[in-house]
């Protein structure tokens, strides 16, 4: 359902698999095998060498501490045959790490692949994806660096509580 309604807009949907033990890798795989989208290539800034001048001394640094860093992230393997266009991307973690850790995967590929803007989004369709484009809009045209958003702010949401209490009534 996540998949299914996700606007034109977003170029990359990144899955992140932790050892689920549903189905959710060969359906992932499904749709990556049936989607049609073109995309530009995107190539990983860690697989790239990097050619050392005089004048780069400190993007070679941080092209080193970003390869390094890949040990302090769960490990994990692209599904992916054509990873550099594909839109959908499903990472399957290969350890059980639990959502922090699956959302750090999530960020950290975004990341290696010079995505512009993310939004983390629950594979159990709490978020509507139509909220995707006034959330990420600031990022990429107001020089917005975060943005959350909250259940509890929305224009008619209810607290969980509030919600408990109208259901026993």
């Amino acid at each position: 359902m996540v998949i299914e309604s996700m606007p034109s807009f977003v170029d990359r949907i990144i899955i992140v698999n932790d050892l689920s033990n549903d189905k959710t890798a060969s359906v992932v795989l499904g749709y990556i095998d049936s989607d049609k989208t073109v995309n530009t290539s995107l190539t990983n800034k860690l697989a790239r060498e990097f050619d050392r001048n005089r004048y780069n001394y400190a993007e070679e640094v941080l092209h080193e501490q970003s390869k390094e860093e890949v040990k302090l992230f769960n490990p994990s393997e692209i599904a992916n045959t054509n990873r550099e266009t594909d839109r959908i991307i499903l990472i399957n973690h290969t350890a059980n790490g639990r959502v922090g850790a699956a959302i750090a995967s999530g960020y950290k590929w975004c990341k290696d692949h010079d995505i512009d803007c993310t939004a983390v989004m629950a594979g159990d369709g709490q978020m509507d994806p139509g909220e995707l484009e006034s959330i990420c809009l600031p990022v990429i045209n107001e020089n917005v660096d975060y943005v959350i958003r909250s259940n509890q702010l929305r224009e008619g949401a209810i607290s969980r509580e509030t919600a408990l209490e109208k259901k026993k009534c």
